[in-house]
């Protein structure tokens, strides 16, 4: 794999790209599927009819499709130009929000009844103690799902090549078809990915392990 010493600042860059998306969409999702989440459980049955049909299309429908939309679509009808970049960065967000929703929902569930009892019986209000008593612990026990969202985001980011975003796979693409190496191209992308993806995991099963609610637990 000697030759891909020459290549190795292009995947660099389209690494670097990769992760920039990976985890701005799983932190935009955490912050977004927390609002959703809570106002799917708390927010009446108008507002979480809303949230159930915007969490239905961006699971239902295939992330490249997604992305076309974004990307030639919706810029076409509000006549306002997005680059590529953007439109991943915003996609993948959105894309997150979708699951991670379902993930924080069901936690904040596991732990409501009884914490939220024990909150206002002190004096606290139904909004504080959501705030720091639920949510809190909601966010300790969804940390395994989190992770797997994590996995799933990063492996997703190689569907940006699509619309022209210059990120890890799409490196890898290029160096095959300017070298005809495409095995060993795509061997060492390949790696890259497992190796980036097991160390991330890896910080988070310690974390877990850390943090965890003895006994309190969902499955991801």
């Amino acid at each position: 794999m000697d030759f891909l010493i020459e290549y190795f600042p292009l995947i660099l860059r389209g690494f670097f790209t990769t992760v920039q998306v990976t985890f701005f969409g799983v932190l935009m999702g955490l912050v977004l599927g927390i609002f959703l989440a809570i106002g799917d459980l708390y927010g009446g049955k108008t507002i979480s009819t809303i949230i159930k049909f915007y969490v239905e299309f961006f699971r239902g429908s295939p992330l490249i499709i997604q992305l076309f939309i974004f990307y030639f679509s919706i810029p076409t009808l509000l006549n306002i130009p997005i680059d590529s970049l953007t439109v991943g960065f915003i996609v993948f967000g959105l894309n997150s929000a979708g699951y991670q929703k379902g993930y924080i929902k069901g936690a904040m569930e596991s732990v409501y009844e009884d914490q939220m009892t024990a909150a206002l019986s002190i004096g606290l209000s139904k909004f504080q103690a959501i705030m720091y008593v639920v949510l809190p612990q909601a966010l300790r026990i969804v940390i395994p799902p989190w992770g797997n969202e994590f996995c799933s985001l990063a492996k997703s980011t190689s569907a940006l090549l699509i619309i022209g975003v210059a990120e890890l796979t799409s490196a890898g693409k290029s160096i095959a078809s300017w070298t005809f190496r495409v095995l060993e191209t795509y061997t060492f992308i390949a790696l890259i990915y497992l190796l980036w993806i097991s160390v991330v995991m890896k910080f988070l099963d310690i974390l877990y392990i850390k943090v965890k609610i003895p006994g309190i637990e969902i499955t991801a």
